[in-house]
């Protein structure tokens, strides 16, 4: 009756995308970077603007289709995952070791020793993580915004890993310390670290002793949390056009004016976020490519989510053990300890 079903599928879901990011750029059936320009198929050509792109199920060789410049789009989804999972999972790490020193000194040396830091803490908690994100790489890495000049088109957005890192991780390790210095605080009030301190232990000692073994079994459930909420902030900095990976620019001239019709910022290597940077691009020529690495996201975050409350639950003393059918038998109990319970009666 009380499965924790969350945890199970969560870790389900995670396993198939680790799956994914290990082994899917080895069975990606081509190049994800090629383009088809020129691809005929039943006597119609598919190719990229003003040329129609290849719809999915339409082909046994590309079954997803081209993307909008006629890029095999199964994969790039391989492809995609792996980037993607190891760029959360890498700013989720770093949010949670801040988290954990703050929280913990926080904490541990209460208000009037770490003071300043508990301020720091409160005022950070007050700033738009993705805002504070979005400042950060269009100052370190340019604008998203694709500027002239003269006639020829050029662009900025250049943001590398470590930005990526420094920006996530500005304000994001606020919600994991604050939770590390609630749990912190509570410990410090129980009553055997009273008797701990009475019979000597210095502050190293109780912290070692008693602090964190009870803050280790937080971990997996704060990580889990950390890993949605980077995921959720990566696939919004991609929608905004901003992403890990190389990108150039893509043009198409279709009339005589001096400047071409087309001016699209186009990603190399695939990574879902930039997938989803060109949604309105993408929608007029190619809107399964959105749907389809949107799918993939929403697939991801669904499966961080689910970990985490699993964990959550599991960790959580007050909720109801599995039921049994064991449990609606009486248990027998032999005669020696019949004999013992009397005596001990």
């Amino acid at each position: 009756m009380f499965k924790n079903l969350p945890l199970t599928f969560g870790l389900s879901i995670v396993g198939l995308m680790l799956l994914i990011a290990i082994f899917g750029p080895s069975l990606a059936p081509h190049d994800p970077v090629e383009e088809h320009r020129a691809f005929r198929y039943e006597g119609q050509l598919y190719g990229g603007p003003p040329m129609a792109a290849l719809p999915p199920f339409s082909h046994p060789e590309y079954p997803l289709g081209f993307d909008d410049i006629s890029r095999d789009l199964l994969s790039r989804l391989l492809w995609a995952v792996r980037p993607t999972l190891v760029l959360c999972t890498i700013i989720a790490a770093v949010r949670l070791l801040l988290g954990l020193v703050v929280g913990g000194v926080v904490g541990f040396l209460g208000p009037r020793v770490a003071s300043w830091l508990d301020t720091i803490t409160t005022i950070t908690s007050s700033l738009p993580i993705l805002i504070v994100a979005l400042g950060y790489l269009i100052w370190t890495g340019g604008s998203a915004v694709i500027v002239y000049q003269g006639v020829r088109p050029i662009t900025a957005n250049n943001a590398g890993l470590t930005a990526f890192i420094v920006a996530l991780c500005m304000t994001g390790w606020v919600n994991s310390a604050s939770v590390v210095q609630g749990y912190v605080q509570k410990i410090l009030h129980a009553p055997y670290l009273e008797s701990a301190q009475a019979i000597g232990l210095n502050r190293w000692q109780i912290t070692r002793r008693y602090i964190l073994p009870q803050v280790w079994p937080l971990l997996p459930m704060l990580l889990a949390s950390e890993l949605t909420a980077v995921t959720l902030i990566v696939a919004e900095l991609g929608y905004l056009g901003y992403y890990i990976g190389g990108s150039y620019i893509y043009t198409d001239k279709t009339t005589d004016s001096p400047l071409p019709d087309i001016v699209k910022q186009k990603a190399g290597q695939p990574e879902l976020g930039q997938m989803l940077s060109d949604f309105f691009g993408q929608y007029s020529r190619a809107p399964w490519v959105s749907i389809f690495a949107g799918l993939l996201m929403v697939l991801l975050l669904v499966g961080f989510t689910l970990t985490s409350e699993g964990l959550r639950r599991s960790l959580d003393i007050t909720r109801p053990r599995r039921w049994s059918w064991r449990n609606l038998l009486p248990r027998k109990t032999s005669k020696t300890s019949k004999s013992k319970l009397n005596q001990a009666a």
